[in-house]
C-alpha cells in the first residue's frame, strides 16, 4: 500500500482547490493511505473526507518552529512514499 501526504498550509479556499488533488491520488490509487497537512483551523474542511486517512495540523501561529519540529517528527515516522507539497515556502518543504 502506498502512503501520500499532501501539504497545503495556506489559506481556505487553498484547501478546497487541493481536495482535487486527493481525489486524483485515490482515483489512480484506491488502496493508497492518503494523509494532509493544513494550517490550524482548517482542519474542519477535511473532516469526514471518505478518501483520507489523517488530516495532520500545524500550529503556525504560535510557536511556529517548535510546532513545526514535533510535526516533522511525527511525519517522518509515517515514512510516506510520495509528499505532495502545495506550498512555496521553505518551512513546508523541510
Amino acid at each position: 500500500m502506498q502512503k501520500f501526504l499532501v501539504i497545503q498550509t495556506a489559506f481556505t479556499g487553498d484547501v478546497v482547490l487541493a481536495t482535487a488533488i486527493v481525489e486524483k491520488l485515490h482515483r489512480f490509487f484506491p488502496d493508497a493511505q492518503i494523509d494532509f497537512l493544513v494550517r490550524k483551523g482548517n482542519e474542519g474542511l477535511l473532516t469526514d473526507h471518505p478518501f483520507l486517512n489523517e488530516v495532520l495540523i500545524w500550529h503556525k501561529k504560535e510557536k511556529k518552529l517548535k510546532n513545526l519540529w514535533l510535526l516533522l517528527n511525527k511525519i517522518r515516522k509515517k515514512k510516506y512514499d510520495k509528499v505532495i507539497n502545495l506550498q512555496r515556502f521553505a518551512s513546508s518543504g523541510i
